[in-house]
């Protein structure tokens, strides 16, 4: 099973994501890009244990951009 980042836009984003999907029952972290040559978002993304389509829906209704998501593979 493919572990997914999410990519958002600063490292500032990164940890107020982090911490709202944490209020909202997500066991989410941060962690490193594995791809920084990726021209969009920040060095960091936020890794969530179960990432689904609420998780997206929570960090737009609070106003944090995520520019995409990235294949983080066997990095955790």
């Amino acid at each position: 099973m493919s572990k997914k980042g999410i990519k958002v836009t600063s490292v500032t984003y990164a940890m107020k994501g982090r911490d709202l999907l944490q209020k909202n029952g997500y066991k989410a972290y941060l962690t490193r890009n594995p791809h920084p040559e990726d021209d969009e978002g920040c060095g960091y993304v936020i890794y969530v244990n179960n990432l689904d389509k609420k998780c997206f829906e929570i960090l737009k209704r609070n106003r944090i951009k995520v520019t995409g998501t990235v294949d983080l593979g066997e990095v955790l």
